[in-house]
């Protein structure tokens, strides 16, 4: 029985799988081929490839595509061109060259009409008249024939949003700017308002220009923005199409902007090319006047403008160059230059050390009959005149280098103490010297006074605390180096003790001789203590012949050892020597 009911429900359920295919098996063949072409990511590539032409081709003029293909667009190229930008260079250099030239020729072309007009009108008849009109109305020759000759000039151009009346954009013909043009946009804003409130107009009508002195201004009104330009002279009727144009322009190409326009006035630079468009100038045609003399008469009065200029320029760049040299060089200061009287004329300080003016003068192929100067003298605080001043001053000895930084001047090298002395108290006078170290050269002085010192023993006679004969020197030699030490302990703010003490021979008993030792060294003592100041401690002392220089028999090893020596000992440690500026 169960075996007969398991074979009906599985027939029954492969009725239901073939009613099931009957019915949704199509769309279950096409839900599998559509995940099939999802996973395959060549397939969604080859897809993207066939779409992607026709939708940047149908939403093209579309702002917002355009907004957010900008950022990608430009990283790429960005990156392009960081890592090679030869490609783009050859893509660009078939349209560069072409616009450079077209640019160029432009502006060559501008400026010779202007040169055409300043000739025709420089020297007929009609310039007489209106140089005169230029001196009794104060303007300038060019702003009178401009004048004369202009039909009409657009100046500038104002792109103002039409509900808060804030400036958009701005264009001007030329190199001029206006002064506030945000000024000018309230300006034109606020009559545009007062003449809507003030009078009986309705919805349709608007403000349509203003004149001002010589100038007026042109205004257009659109749905969202409003172009107000400014013309010199009388512009014609058909001008007004080219403000509309411009304004339609403008409304179709930056219509989301407008529309959300929040007070950031940057994508409106957008705007510049269809303002730049109604800037324009026209001028009056003239018949080109055909007088040969006077070319030849102007051709010649160019031809010896260009002469002087060329040797004026020449003069011109000698003299600055002769300036500027003088400006680079320590211990001159220009205080005015220019001309006076046809001459060159300099004035300034000059420290004695530096370099003399007139070498300078002759490097710059200047007569010295051209160049009238005056020079004050001074001290400069250079460090490289400085220096050369201290050493002119302090003449250091031979093997003492002196260097200047931040205004300390520093020794160092192999220098007597009196010398160091002598420069510690005269180097803070020196001009750009603050202070003087001579740290290094006090040291050495202060060891080769010690080593001098402790190596010199005067001898005595045998049996006496007098000196030996020929020992006066030695002894004055001993007084004058303990003199020396004074001064370098003075130097080097710094005390010494100065152990004397007395030497004899192996002969006679020892209660004889440390007796006969210490007189000797009291001796020494007493000639020393005449140069010794509070700085040196003088301590004398004897040990009899405990302490031989020599131990032998012989008559000439004992006199050796009827001596005096010294021993030095520095009280502290040695302090840095600087001498301040008083």
């Amino acid at each position: 029985m169960s075996d007969a009911r398991a074979g009906t429900d599985e027939r029954d359920y492969e009725a239901f799988g073939e009613l099931r295919t009957l019915i949704v098996g199509e769309e279950r063949d096409q839900l599998a081929s559509i995940r099939i072409r999802l996973d395959d990511q060549a397939q969604r590539q080859r897809d993207v490839g066939e779409v992607l032409p026709a939708v940047l081709l149908e939403h093209a003029a579309d702002p917002r595509f355009t907004r957010a293909l900008t950022p990608p667009v430009e990283r790429a190229i960005t990156a392009s061109v960081r890592n090679n930008p030869g490609p783009l260079a050859d893509a660009l250099f078939p349209v560069m060259g072409p616009a450079i030239r077209k640019a160029v020729a432009a502006a060559l072309s501008s400026m010779v009409d202007g040169l055409n007009r300043t000739l025709e009108h420089s020297l007929s008849w009609r310039s007489l008249v209106w140089r005169v009109e230029a001196l009794r109305t104060g303007k300038s020759f060019g702003e009178v024939m401009l004048l004369h000759t202009l039909v009409f000039r657009v100046e500038q151009v104002f792109l103002i949003d039409r509900t808060t009346g804030l400036l958009l954009h701005h264009v001007t013909e030329g190199p001029g700017e206006v002064r506030d043009a945000d000024l000018i946009s309230g300006m034109l804003t606020a009559i545009r308002d007062f003449v809507k409130d003030s009078f009986s107009v309705t919805d349709g009508d608007s403000l349509e220009g203003l004149r001002v002195g010589e100038l007026s201004v042109w205004i257009e009104q659109g749905p969202r923005a409003i172009i107000a330009a400014v013309v010199r002279g009388a512009a014609p009727r058909t001008y007004r199409t080219t403000l509309q144009a411009a304004l339609e322009r403008i409304h179709l190409e930056l219509a989301d902007d407008l529309a959300q326009f929040k007070g950031d006035t940057s994508a409106f630079e957008a705007a510049r090319p269809a303002l730049d468009a109604c800037l324009h100038t026209e001028f009056a045609s003239t018949a080109k006047p055909n007088h040969r003399t006077l070319w030849l008469l102007l051709s010649a009065a160019a031809l010896l403008l260009a002469l002087w200029a060329g040797f004026a320029f020449r003069a011109s760049s000698r003299w600055n160059h002769y300036v500027d040299a003088l400006r680079a060089e320590p211990g001159i200061v220009v205080v005015s230059s220019g001309r006076r009287f046809g001459k060159y004329a300099i004035s300034g300080l000059r420290d004695p050390l530096a370099r003399d003016p007139n070498a300078l003068l002759a490097e710059s192929s200047l007569a010295p009959t051209d160049v009238v100067a005056t020079w004050e003298p001074y001290y400069a605080a250079s460090p490289s005149l400085a220096v050369v001043r201290a050493r002119h001053v302090l003449q250091p000895p031979q093997g003492v280098t002196l260097d200047l930084k931040d205004g300390v001047l520093s020794a160092s090298g192999p220098a007597s103490v009196t010398w160091l002395a002598e420069a510690s108290r005269v180097a803070p006078l020196i001009p750009g010297v603050a202070a003087f170290d001579a740290t290094l050269s006090t040291d050495a002085a202060v060891r080769d006074a010690v080593a001098r010192l402790t190596a010199l023993a005067p001898l005595f006679a045998k049996g006496k605390a007098i000196l030996a004969p020929g020992q006066d020197d030695v002894l004055r030699q001993f007084v004058a180096l303990v003199g020396q030490l004074d001064t370098a302990a003075a130097a080097v703010r710094q005390r010494f003790r100065l152990d004397i003490i007395g030497h004899t021979d192996a002969d006679g008993a020892p209660e004889a001789n440390l007796p006969l030792s210490r007189a000797r060294a009291a001796t020494v003592r007493a000639a020393v203590q005449a140069v010794a100041s509070e700085r040196l401690e003088i301590v004398d002392a004897g040990v009899g012949s405990d302490d031989p220089a020599v131990r032998s028999d012989r008559e000439a090893d004992k006199q050796r050892n009827r001596r005096v020596t010294v021993r030095v000992t520095p009280l502290g440690g040695v302090a840095t020597v600087k001498a301040a500026r008083p």
